[in-house]
């Protein structure tokens, strides 16, 4: 026996949730000033966030990019050798006590960071490389060009980021009138780059 079933209703989505808002018109003879787009991050990780324009050139950013990732491993082998250093201040430990030693620290630092060389060297930062609208093209050369060479492993990520526009009317001339603000949405990509 076969038995039909009868197709269900599939409850549908009311199409005004699906679309997203659109801001209003601009009303005539107002013209719409832009501001920069806000940073939010704090000033102790400015230096290793690279934000890229249309215009930036290629082989500036990669330059900066090699050279903060060269800062970034130098200070953590510092650290590593501050470690050494203690080590080798017992003269008296046999090689054998020297050996379990390292070991130990090298199991503290991969089991809290993640797994690794044991060198110390795992995590030594990253720099991230971030663009919008037009940039991101920019951003997507530059991780494609650090994700070929061997010692670097990068990460793409999106997001969104809030601009907000000022709409001035004509007789005002100045900043912070009378105008109305709003706030448009662009696409944001960060790279993360980082040494192996």
């Amino acid at each position: 026996m076969a038995t039909e079933s009868t197709p269900e209703a599939i409850p549908r989505v009311p199409e005004d949730t699906a679309k997203p808002t659109k801001l209003p018109a601009i009303p005539k003879g107002a013209t719409v000033r832009r501001r920069p787009i806000p940073t939010r991050t704090s000033s102790t990780h400015s230096e290793r966030r690279i934000y890229v324009t249309a215009k930036t050139p290629f082989r500036s950013v990669t330059a900066r990019v090699r050279k903060q990732l060269d800062k970034n491993l130098r200070g953590a082998s510092a650290s590593n050798k501050a470690f050494t250093n203690r080590l080798a201040g017992d003269k008296n430990a046999s090689l054998d006590e020297r050996i379990r030693a390292i070991q130990r620290h090298s199991s503290t630092s991969t089991s809290s960071k993640g797994s690794g060389s044991g060198i110390g060297l795992e995590h030594t930062g990253e720099v991230v490389v971030l663009g919008t609208g037009r940039a991101i093209q920019k951003v997507t050369e530059v991780a494609l060009f650090f994700q070929k060479q061997t010692d670097c492993i990068v990460q793409l990520r999106t997001a969104s980021v809030g601009a907000v526009d000022d709409i001035v009317q004509e007789g005002e001339g100045e900043w912070g009138g009378e105008g109305e603000e709003r706030v448009r949405m662009m696409s944001c990509l960060e790279a993360s780059i980082r040494l192996k």
